[in-house]
């Protein structure tokens, strides 16, 4: 390491990362290189935002951070206080880059055929079940909900068409750096807020962020809090939100197992999923 000699009294692996107590009681943490997080911070810093572990050295392979204490917050208090740092982030950071009709056609082109993918996928996976004689509990939990799944997917369908409308005539699109592995793991609190893990930070659309940490949060806290905060601090356009609800509502394909017990909780995950989805989005569509 180049500026600090770890005199290392306890190792404790974390994830990806190892935590490093030395004999007077400081703490480091060891993460392998990825990208170059010296330049991100640099710029970050130009850009008044400081809400991440400090690098205090390096070698070839491996970053040195500071070790950031966490200190125990309530879960909504915190998703709270997220809200506003993601916010802080991607006002610190946007700018807008031109863009072409190629380009959006593509966006379009893609989500419609994950959009087709899934539901030939739901679409057989009905049939099929259908033919069953005696189904199964996650089948039968599946087939008595599969209504929703079919409606799920004409709502797609038309949010998609109406969101290519609004980009007809957009020459130019807003982008921010997103840290793009978002979930309220990844985020610290203590005297101030604090992200960690940068390693898969992009610049992209703030939707990018978003839509990666309600698929990681869901369940965990009241999304619909955080957003609405995020959004008061942040207002996101009306193209760039429906490009978001659009995104969040198609469900992802249930992988079967040999177990059914499995089988069921993955069915159950789904639904709820789809249901916190449905109570996010659905004031933004009321009358």
């Amino acid at each position: 390491m180049k500026s600090r000699n770890l005199d290392q009294k306890k190792i404790t692996i974390k994830g990806r990362c190892k935590i490093i107590e030395t004999s007077n009681s400081d703490k480091c943490v060891i993460k392998e290189k990825e990208k170059d997080l010296r330049s991100l911070h640099d710029y970050l810093k130009t850009r008044q935002f400081h809400n991440f572990p400090e690098i205090i050295s390096e070698d070839e392979d491996n970053y040195i951070f500071d070790y950031i204490k966490s200190v125990k917050v309530p879960i909504n208090q915190k998703a709270s206080d997220m809200a506003n740092l993601l916010a802080l982030l991607h006002n610190k950071t946007a700018y807008f880059k031109p863009i072409t009709a190629d380009y959006i056609k593509e966006i379009y082109e893609n989500i419609e055929s994950n959009i087709i993918d899934t539901e030939l996928y739901y679409n057989e996976l009905f049939e099929r079940i259908k033919g069953e004689v005696i189904m199964s509990p996650s089948n039968y939990l599946l087939i008595r909900n599969s209504s929703k799944l079919i409606a799920n997917f004409e709502f797609l369908k038309r949010e998609l068409n109406k969101w290519f409308k609004m980009m007809t005539d957009k020459t130019k699109e807003r982008v921010v750096y997103c840290h793009n592995n978002l979930g309220i793991d990844h985020c610290l609190s203590n005297t101030e807020d604090y992200f960690i893990s940068w390693e898969k930070y992009t610049i992209d659309s703030p939707v990018l962020d978003l839509i990666k940490l309600f698929k990681n949060d869901y369940n965990k806290y009241d999304f619909s809090n955080f957003f609405d905060i995020y959004n008061q601090r942040f207002p996101l356009s009306e193209e760039e939100k429906k490009l978001f609800f659009l995104l969040i509502s198609i469900p992802s394909k249930i992988t079967f197992v040999n177990y059914e017990y499995d089988n069921t909780v993955r069915v159950n995950e789904l639904l709820v999923y789809i249901y916190k989805t449905e109570k996010l989005i659905r004031p933004y569509y009321s009358p």
